[in-house]
């Protein structure tokens, strides 16, 4: 660790801070062999900084490894346009209703085949978008959910609720996962 240590003092490194809970790294479920450290940390030299004065570190909730992930945000948030070309989405795939929204909006079309097509094109970009925001909300509350589960000391009823919680969590990463895997063209 002494070794660490004088490693940033040479390279004049200093921690710039976090935001969310303080530590990065768990071990043991059980609450007499719980252990918490912050082991992880953002740290840069004061030209990196002053290049980056708004720079920001948050410790994220973690779901599937014992370490947090941890978000460097530099500046500020630029919203992009949307594109208008139609994509079909591998992700939709995994949506329950995908289905019987493809067969809702085509028996709703009574025209030729090409309108039909852009009636099933037009009506999946808008059941898209609602289940995304659905989607965002949905791991926004279990985000929460398991933040407020990690903070309380563990016991046998919120082991369970935990454990639930991460498997939900992760089915809608998984989606997430799918969007950009097709984003990024790999196989």
């Amino acid at each position: 660790m002494d070794l660490f240590r004088r490693t940033l003092e040479e390279c004049q490194l200093i921690d710039v801070g976090y935001s969310g809970r303080w530590f990065t790294w768990e071990r043991g479920n059980l609450p007499e062999m719980n252990i918490r450290e912050r082991l992880d940390r953002g740290v840069a030299n004061t030209r990196w900084i002053s290049m980056f004065p708004g720079v920001k570190v948050q410790h994220l909730v973690y779901y599937f490894s014992d370490h947090c992930p941890i978000l460097i945000k530099t500046c500020r948030e630029e919203k992009r346009l949307k594109s208008k070309l139609f994509r079909f989405e591998a992700w939709w795939l995994l949506e329950e209703s995908f289905f019987n929204e493809v067969k809702r909006i085509w028996e709703l079309s009574s025209r030729d085949l090409l309108q039909k097509l852009e009636n099933v094109k037009r009506g999946l970009e808008k059941w898209a978008d609602q289940i995304q925001w659905n989607q965002k909300r949905k791991k926004q509350v279990l985000t929460a959910e398991l933040s407020d589960l990690y903070e309380v000391d563990k016991d046998d009823n919120n082991l369970a609720e935990l454990i639930d919680t991460k498997i939900q969590l992760n089915f809608e990463i998984e989606k997430d996962e799918c969007y950009w895997e097709q984003r990024a063209r790999l196989n």
